[in-house]
């Protein structure tokens, strides 16, 4: 008789563990998820400038001369992208180019932003 308390009492101590670690894991994950979720809110929001009001979006055509390189435009025209490659990649996607080579005297249509509506 005297051989199965302490049996009970590993047994009773070993559960008692499985729980103190559970409740560690659950209340860890629970201060992970709300510092993961507080940190990435304020990743993903993109500050903008509310005042300036609405840009819209318009296309123009402009003719290449020498010398001009996509780089060369973007660094010119590219306000209102995020960077200036997401200005090369709409270019390009736009007027079906298969790589950033354009030659003098190419016409390209390029996207711009402006405040001005215009029907």
């Amino acid at each position: 008789m005297t051989e199965g308390r302490p049996i009970r009492k590993i047994i009773r101590n070993r559960r008692q563990r499985q729980r103190q670690l559970k409740r560690r894991l659950a209340f860890s994950a629970a201060v992970l998820l709300a510092v993961l979720s507080l940190t990435g809110g304020s990743f993903a929001v993109k500050a903008q400038n509310t005042s300036a009001g609405p840009l819209y979006k318009y296309y123009t055509s402009i003719r290449i001369e020498r010398g001009d390189t996509l780089w060369s435009v973007a660094a010119a025209r590219s306000d209102g992208f995020d960077s200036g490659n997401d200005f090369i990649r709409e270019v390009i996607r736009i007027n079906h180019l298969t790589d950033e080579n354009i030659r003098e005297g190419d016409y390209l249509i390029i996207p711009y932003y402006s405040g001005i509506f215009r029907p």
